[in-house]
């Protein structure tokens, strides 16, 4: 049985693997205009390697959804409340799944259409920072995350187009940068929530608990 830790840092690995495909799978596209077109069409039937993005999905898919059971389990250690903390590891484990339908239905299959459930990003920030809430000893993480999930509220109603902000021919990159702002929380929860679980054993220099505890104690050797 995979443990937290790793279940953590597998969130970190995350990141790191969809950004990575989406790069190499443009780099492998001749022609493809990031701004104007969804990433999506990179597994589509015009991409001259279609393979090499939706692999990538696939992976990265999996990888996502054993991250939102480290989530869970690491937020509830935490002092998290416990149902908040499995939601906040559902939409984690949401957003893999998402990746992991993009990559099993190619775009255009209607049933692409399932990799939206992604979008479950967007409350991950949100339900974290409700479970570590009045948490003396995770207060930077709490606040960050409630702050970045009104910042990806932002981003994901100019995606959608309000205000007219966007033009039509410049989709892509707001798609870009909702998906990069979500990973880039993803992957600095998990760093946060690692520390603190590696840390977890480490004695205190007062002895007197939490409450003594700085926001991310260093990690045991």
């Amino acid at each position: 049985m995979i443990s937290v830790g790793n279940l953590l840092r597998i969130g970190l690995v995350v990141p790191a693997i969809m950004v990575a495909d989406v790069l190499v799978a443009q780099h492998m596209f001749p022609g493809f205009r990031p701004g104007a077109q969804f990433i999506s069409e990179l597994g589509g039937p015009k991409a001259p390697n279609p393979q090499i993005f939706n692999i990538g999905m696939i992976l990265a898919g999996l990888a996502g959804v054993a991250a939102g059971a480290g989530f869970a389990q690491a937020l509830e250690h935490a002092g998290g409340r416990r149902q908040v903390s499995a939601f906040a590891g559902l939409w984690v484990a949401m957003t893999g799944l998402g990746a992991l339908f993009a990559g099993l239905f190619h775009w255009p299959d209607p049933m692409h259409r399932a990799c939206g459930v992604g979008l479950a990003i967007q409350f991950a920030p949100l339900f974290t920072a409700w479970a570590l809430w009045g948490k003396p000893a995770h207060r930077r993480l709490a606040r960050f995350s409630l702050g970045w999930f009104f910042f990806l509220l932002l981003v994901l109603a100019l995606l959608t187009g309000v205000w007219n902000v966007r033009t039509g021919n410049d989709v892509g990159f707001w798609q870009r940068g909702h998906a990069a702002l979500g990973l880039l929380w993803l992957a600095i929860a998990a760093f946060c929530l690692d520390r603190h679980w590696r840390g977890r054993d480490a004695p205190t220099a007062s002895g007197d608990g939490d409450s003594a505890d700085p926001d991310y104690a260093p990690a045991a050797s």
